[in-house]
């Protein structure tokens, strides 16, 4: 079941024929490098956009990250747990 994280992280993305990807985040003091992207996907907020990642790690534990434009900050917003 996936459990709503809600938590500011820090984020190594880098731009990818025009295209935001994320590399890696850092949560509760740990860092977690991305393995893949399975999805991408935006919401529009008054004239900006937050864009919205699915991610899995190197041991294929999902997260959902979300760039917010409006203050150029990340969000974890949730996780999957068993």
């Amino acid at each position: 079941m996936y459990q709503d994280i809600e938590e500011p992280v820090d984020v190594i993305a880098v731009f990818e024929n025009g295209a935001m990807k994320p590399l890696r985040f850092r949560w509760n003091g740990r860092a977690i490098k991305i393995k893949r992207v399975t999805g991408t996907w935006k919401a529009d907020v008054g004239q900006s956009k937050i864009r919205y990642f699915a991610v899995l790690d190197q041991a294929s534990n999902f997260f959902q990250l979300a760039y917010d434009e409006r203050n150029t900050s990340w969000v974890l917003n949730k996780i999957w747990v068993e």
